[in-house]
């Protein structure tokens, strides 16, 4: 029996479960983290240095057995790596204080993958999930003083292969192996190991092994706390947040004796007390996404102790208040699909992250995670999808992305193949939903679980030719994620989490259809992925008009600078070399992007001495305003409909934050942390207030003010201009008063192009459009409310824009925050104006349209330098920049 207290505070919420316990004693938990060996089982390599948490590749590094494997063709040069099998040992010493205790378990936050554990010569146990959290008793096998651990990993590649030999005996699970271009490895989906770590189209291929996470003795008598799991639900009969509250223990049977009948261990063998209280509205302030509010958080301390409240063990975990919902109501000849959070419809930006390394180790970094997510933040995204193929990202990750209002997408870790469903893989899953749902749930980012990426779509759409037996792959799909995932997630959240089955998914249509629907991603429901490598990526009328657009993306390269950590000679930066073929996963990568750079820009010649650095260059152009015009295409749509049916989209996360290499990839920010031209624009286009030119079919060009705001903004001017492309001064400009609606996309202009730009005196009717272009703002009292925008009416290949002389005019300290003053001018119109320099930091703005002879641009240095130095590394260009067309 138990007596339960709860109070409020100002700190935030106190919990205390109190157990009546006697003779106990304080967990104790005493890391085994830091200094390990390493050896090879083959006996090549031994009492190599080792450090936990780490990885074989990392470790081979540190020991100069093996270079950088993200430099150069390293990725080929390592492949013997994961193909040996590995120990990794130490000794560690035990005192009476641990031994005297009832129970001793070795814990393993994270073992990548398949391993098995001795204690002092004596086996323990063994892993086979990366993704599980290991509890090892050890009671037995510890003794006094010194004691012995090891580790010993099989190769993750010789693994996979042998299962998929078993299960072939049966019948073939695809994918079996990635495309040639991947360069990587087979067989990933019979394992439960990091899917990309066996490579991906914008990754190499690194299946470590290793102890990737913290491991620890923990010891304690009677029990303690495993994991708490609180969701807060709005009460709908007073002013008030209902808090439910669950608190697993260790698993002691002897516990039971302390127990009521209600808490004997349950059939999963859990131990877990259910509590549920209400708290006043009034006493907390509601956790809201970014741009939308403040995002409070809340202590929740869960304490075991004995009725004199002397504790043993205490938990504490950060809470928010807040709702998440999915509506899907029918709409049109479909069904919605949006967020509502705190009762509020509201339109999601952001982005796809995937792993944050591809040592996963690595991706455990604090100030890698907390530099990427505050870029998020300030590039006003308010969600981020956790894409299916890599891992369950760190605590810190989520405890980050709680505090600065990021709601995650979260998929499990399944992508692009289909997967086992006998006994013995559900039984593993299983214990993965278990132990990540409970670990991650508790967090407000956690906006809903998807059961993975992509697979709905390949088993509708026949990607691997399993339309030859379809019921039987289709009966696996429904066993692994609906009868296992979905049914172990209710069972978790009590039904009050939010699941979907696959990302791209009709959503509750999928549902109707048996979970496979015929046409996962119908733009009628659910999300969508789109792609496209073959049509005029800036003409908006080639896209989709989805309910939520959660995938759509275009590649492009990293800048000279970036690429040259890579290699050493710029002569591999050539387009045709080996190494940008190597480095190009995605099969006919290349191809596409020049295709996609023709329809709209004209290239330098391919024979001059700067066509590589043009290329580059030019491809984060296309890139960045692809994505640009795409991202406003959904956002127009917010609550409009089409002539089909087609709009009120509520999403738009674009493909893909971040890169775990060198190489041509979707990413906005490269491996460097360097941004891209990409992610300057992403500021723009998912600002809180844009206006937005589109120009459709009729060639009439309709503008539009987008609003994400939950009030209304009122006398608001908007400005229609139209530049000469030889000329800073505008030929015309018309001024627009209107008053923005919350939460609303609205049509304030529509204007035939050519007859309006001849009217301007850009040249005659058929031809004018060839020689303007407009630029829209948008402003309140003389201070602007959106980012200027602009609107080519013509593709700029078949445009004249001049050759302009632009160049930087100073460059001045203004802050001890090590923020500086660049200041550029320029003669006539530039187009994507673009700075760079090798000292790391990022600008407030690049890649951009310059219409005035003079503008200041500001530098934030991320390490200590001087105005002259940053002069000194600065180099600007644009997009007819001489150098080029030499």
């Amino acid at each position: 029996m138990y007596d339960l207290n709860c109070i409020m505070i100002n700190l935030g919420i106190i919990l205390f479960l109190t157990f009546s316990l006697n003779n106990c004693d304080s967990l104790n938990v005493q890391s085994l983290d830091g200094d390990w060996l390493l050896k090879a089982a083959n006996g090549k390599y031994v009492d190599l240095k080792a450090t936990v948490p780490g990885g074989i590749y990392t470790d081979l590094m540190n020991n100069n057995i093996i270079g950088d494997i993200l430099y150069g063709y390293n990725d080929r040069e390592t492949k013997w790596v994961p193909r040996l099998n590995w120990t990794y040992y130490r000794t560690f010493s035990v005192d009476e204080d641990i031994l005297n205790q009832e129970n001793i378990h070795l814990v393993f936050d994270g073992l990548d993958t398949f391993s098995s554990i001795y204690v002092n010569d004596e086996y323990v146990g063994e892993s086979e999930n990366m993704f599980l959290q290991y509890i090892f008793d050890v009671k037995k096998q510890i003794k006094l003083g010194e004691n012995k651990i090891e580790v010993r990993f099989l190769s993750p590649i010789e693994v996979a292969s042998q299962r998929a030999e078993e299960q072939n005996k049966l019948y073939d699970i695809p994918l079996d192996c990635p495309p040639d271009a991947y360069r990587g490895e087979c067989h990933a989906n019979m394992i439960r190991k990091m899917q990309a770590s066996f490579s991906w189209d914008w990754g190499p291929a690194f299946p470590s092994v290793g102890i990737w996470k913290n491991i620890y003795i923990e010891s304690y008598d009677e029990s303690a706390i495993r994991y708490v799991v609180a969701d807060v639900t709005d009460s709908p009969s007073d002013d008030s947040w209902d808090l439910n509250i669950d608190t697993y223990l260790m698993n002691n049977w002897n516990l039971t004796q302390v127990f009521n009948v209600t808490e004997q261990p349950n059939s999963y063998g859990e131990i877990v007390s259910t509590i549920s209280f209400k708290v006043a509205k009034s006493n907390v302030n509601y956790w809201w996404p970014n741009g939308f509010g403040g995002h409070d958080l809340y202590n929740l301390r869960v304490t075991f102790a004995d009725g004199d409240s002397s504790e043993f063990d205490s938990k504490v975990i950060r809470i928010g208040f807040r709702t998440v919902e999915i509506v899907q109501e029918s709409i049109g000849s479909g069904l919605s699909f949006y967020f509502k959070i705190n009762g509020i419809p509201i339109f999601m930006k952001g982005s796809n992250e995937i792993p944050i390394d591809i040592l996963p180790e690595r991706g455990q970094n604090k100030t890698t995670i907390k530099k990427l997510l505050k870029t998020v933040q300030n590039s006003h995204m308010n969600m981020l999808r956790v894409w299916g193929g890599g891992v369950y990202e760190s605590d810190y990750f989520y405890d980050l992305a709680d505090e600065l209002g990021i709601l995650i997408w979260q998929d499990f870790m399944f992508a692009c193949s289909m997967y086992q469903a006998d006994d013995i893989f559900l039984n593993n899953i299983n214990e993965e939903v278990r132990h990540q749902v409970k670990r991650l749930s508790s967090h407000p980012s956690i906006a809903l679980f998807a059961g993975n990426n992509e697979n709905e779509g390949a088993l509708a759409d026949n990607w691997y030719g399993t339309n030859s037996n379809f019921s039987l792959y289709k009966n696996d799909y429904v066993k692994l994620y609906i009868d296992t995932i979905e049914v172990e997630f209710d069972r978790i959240t009590h039904q009050r989490g939010i699941f979907i089955s696959s990302s791209p998914s009709d959503g509750n249509e999928s549902k109707k259809q048996g979970y496979v629907a015929t046409n996962p991603g119908d733009t009628l429901f659910g999300d969508v992925h789109y792609y496209n490598y073959v049509l005029d990526p800036w003409d908006s009328n080639v896209y989709p008009v989805t309910r939520f657009a959660s995938e759509y993306g275009y590649q492009s390269f990293p800048s000279v600078g970036s690429l040259l950590k890579a290699t050493n000679t710029t002569d591999d930066l050539n387009i045709n070399s080996k190494f940008m073929d190597h480095r190009q996963h995605h099969p006919g990568g290349n191809a596409e992007i020049q295709l996609l750079m023709d329809w709209n820009l004209n290239m330098p010649p391919s024979n001059g001495s700067k066509y590589y650095e043009a290329f580059i260059y030019y491809s984060q152009i296309m890139q960045a305003m692809s994505i640009k015009v795409e991202s406003e295409h959904y956002r127009r749509f917010r609550n409009n409909l089409n002539n089909k049916g087609e709009g009120n989209t509520m999403g738009a996360l674009y493909w893909q934050l971040n890169d775990v290499w060198l190489a041509p990839t979707w990413s906005g920010i490269d491996y460097t942390g360097k941004w891209k031209m990409l992610q300057y624009h992403t500021q723009e286009f998912f600002a809180p207030i844009i206006i937005t030119g589109h120009i459709n079919v009729e060639r009439t060009l309709d503008i539009y003010i987008v609003s994400d705001l939950l009030s209304p903004v009122l006398g608001v001017t908007a400005v229609i201009r139209v530049y000469h492309w030889n000329s800073l001064e505008p030929l015309s400009t018309e001024s627009l008063s209107i008053d923005l609606e919350a939460g609303h996309s609205h049509l304030i202009k529509s204007l035939q192009t050519d007859n309006y730009l001849n009217e301007k005196k850009c040249g005659a009717l058929n031809d004018a459009r060839n020689y303007c272009f407009f630029y829209l703002s948008l402003e309140k009292d003389g201070a602007k409310v959106a980012p200027d925008n602009f609107v080519f009416p013509e593709k700029l290949k078949n445009s004249h824009p001049q050759q302009a002389k632009v160049q930087i005019v100073s460059v001045e300290n203004i802050s001890n925050e090590g923020v500086y003053q660049i200041t550029i001018a320029t003669d006539k119109a530039a187009l994507f104006v673009w700075l760079d320099t090798v000292i790391q930091g990022t600008f407030s703005d690049n890649g951009f349209l310059l219409v005035n002879s003079t503008q200041n641009i500001y530098f934030t240095s991320e390490e200590n330098t001087t105005a002259e130095e940053l002069s000194k590394s600065l180099t600007i260009t644009h997009l007819l920049d001489e150098q080029y067309f030499q």
